[in-house]
């Protein structure tokens, strides 16, 4: 009887440490290629919208559009599209949206919609309020600021145009007051 007792305990030693060698066996091979993995990390957290795209839903904007939607030039290469897109009129405002990564790497969008500006800082949260009058390249700005959403701290608004034409432009972002002045005043038709 002690001999078999002694025979259960010497299986059950043999069994957990073959159990534990296969777990080894499983996990080494596993860590091993996690360690050896090449680790990628993009200079930019955000990605570029190329030129060709951007072109063509620039075009697309401005045949599905109620107003002529305008498009920056001149920036420097400092400046990344971050996004383009658009909203025909439909049940929502018509809208043209562009978002970029600024060379200070803050952010800065240009929106172009037939919304109001109460309409507008409604839709985005934003607790903003008209501040002061900014002349960028000829044209009045109104300034907005606010502390909410904190990408949105700092607003310029322009209406342009007029009746069924007409359209609101807003630049704003994180960006400092410079960079957002330099948006708005690289906008063309």
């Amino acid at each position: 009887m002690a001999k078999d007792g002694k025979a259960g305990s010497s299986r059950l030693r043999t069994t957990v440490r073959d159990m534990i060698l296969s777990m080894a066996l499983i996990v080494l091979p596993i860590l091993l290629v996690i360690w050896l993995m090449p680790t990628h990390t993009p200079a930019s957290p955000v990605s570029a919208v190329s030129a060709a795209d951007y072109q063509a839903m620039l075009t697309a904007a401005r045949t599905d559009l109620p107003f002529t939607a305008l498009g920056p030039t001149g920036l420097s290469a400092g400046w990344e599209l971050t996004s383009d897109e658009y909203q025909p009129a439909g049940d929502a405002a018509a809208d043209w949206h562009l978002g970029y990564q600024t060379p200070s790497k803050m952010y800065a969008e240009f929106e172009q919609t037939t919304e109001s500006i109460a309409k507008f800082l409604n839709d985005q949260g934003s607790d903003a309020a008209s501040s002061a009058t900014v002349q960028v390249a000829g044209g009045s700005w109104q300034e907005y600021t606010g502390s909410t959403p904190t990408g949105l701290k700092t607003l310029l608004f322009r209406q342009d145009g007029s009746g069924a034409k007409g359209s609101l432009e807003v630049v704003a972002g994180s960006a400092s007051l410079a960079e957002l002045e330099t948006l708005a005043g690289s906008l063309q038709s």
